[in-house]
């Protein structure tokens, strides 16, 4: 036998190898701006927020603005149902973050907006699900009759399940729009257009005074509903969007409401009185020494609850919960070779070895 008879025998190794070995994707090679950020969905204005046009004409798209007290809900009060594709753990975990919300907004002890279930009486309500990424309509919808869809997905490369995802989508619901929407946000940010792609530059549309109300605050660079720095860019690596007032501020923190945000919702649903004149603060994000305490609580036998209480020098400790999902599938990482490769390699290395030395012998 010839050494071009042992090559082959080593090259249908590799091949029977690349046909036998299991197929895998890491992470990396999956991620997509989807996979980093579920609350990029297209269509959808400003990527999450789905209007009531949306669900009486779907191919319908535009930026006017209901007056607010068609917005607002009736009482502050939000009916909701968990739709049967929640798991228990996820339900648990929305469940808290709705009651963080009505904490956090309390006025002298007393709820200002408040979360329940649906009874079977209630007309309009929202039912939460695990759709395709995060989403949620914009306020009550006034009377329309019938639930307002909010998607909170959990899926293997990508979550809704962060503490200020949930209140982000909830606070849509409560009636609210971006941060970066603002009339006045050209003297808080530069948009940078060139790295938008024309089909995406609605979601950066700007309001104007007579279709939005600030509630006389400030604009907010640390508001739970502020878009990130590379928001719906084309290149990731460059910002879409830059705060001029503090070019280091850090913009679309998803930890939970600001002092603002909550400010703003208790303006809104009437819970202190909104003054004549805009707020003088603004919110900004600068370095800072900043503690991490983090609480592992298990949820069931596949969850586990993280709890971070992240402290920082001179502002107000805030805490970021995070509802982690272990699976109970074999996961193949591929950032570590293969074994079956090797075993291949070795085998019909050793198998044209045999056979060169045998036919030695002969």
């Amino acid at each position: 036998m010839q050494l071009p008879t042992y090559l082959a025998f080593i090259l249908l190794g590799y091949v029977l190898n690349f046909q036998c070995t299991p197929v895998s994707q890491s992470f990396d090679t999956v991620q997509n701006e989807f996979a980093y950020n579920p609350e990029r969905n297209d269509g959808l204005d400003g990527g999450d927020m789905v209007h009531l046009r949306f669900v009486t004409s779907p191919t319908g798209r535009g930026v006017a603005i209901r007056p607010a007290a068609y917005h607002r809900w009736t009482g502050g009060v939000v009916p909701y149902e968990l739709a049967s594709n929640i798991t228990a753990n996820n339900s648990i975990f929305i469940v808290n973050m709705m009651r963080q919300m009505e904490n956090l907004t309390k006025v002298n002890n007393t709820q200002c907006i408040s979360f329940r279930p649906r009874n079977a009486s209630d007309l309009y309500y929202i039912t939460i699900f695990n759709g395709s990424g995060c989403y949620a309509p914009v306020g009550s919808w006034g009377s329309y009759v019938g639930t307002r869809p909010v998607s909170l997905m959990h899926g293997t490369y990508s979550t809704c399940m962060v503490s200020g995802i949930i209140q982000h989508e909830l606070t849509h619901v409560l009636g609210f729009y971006h941060e970066q929407s603002r009339p006045d946000r050209d003297s808080y940010v530069s948009i940078q257009w060139s790295n938008i792609l024309s089909a995406n530059a609605f979601n950066f549309d700007k309001y104007n005074d007579t279709q939005v109300d600030t509630q006389m605050t400030s604009y907010d660079y640390g508001s739970v509903m502020h878009y990130e720095r590379t928001a719906f860019a084309i290149n990731s690596s460059l910002p879409t969007i830059i705060p001029t007032q503090n070019t280091s501020a850090f913009i679309g923190q998803r930890v939970q409401l600001s002092s603002i945000d909550i400010l703003e919702i208790q303006r809104y649903y009437g819970c202190v009185s909104t003054p004549s004149n805009t707020d003088t603060s603004t919110v900004t994000s600068t370095a800072a020494s900043t503690v991490l305490t983090t609480t592992v609580t298990a949820t069931g036998t596949t969850s586990v609850m993280l709890t971070t209480n992240v402290t920082t020098t001179g502002t107000t400790s805030v805490m970021l919960t995070t509802l982690v999902t272990i699976a109970s599938a074999t996961v193949t990482n591929t950032s570590v070779r293969n074994p079956f490769q090797s075993y291949f390699e070795i085998y019909f290395i050793c198998l044209a070895l045999i056979i060169y030395f045998s036919n030695q012998v002969h």
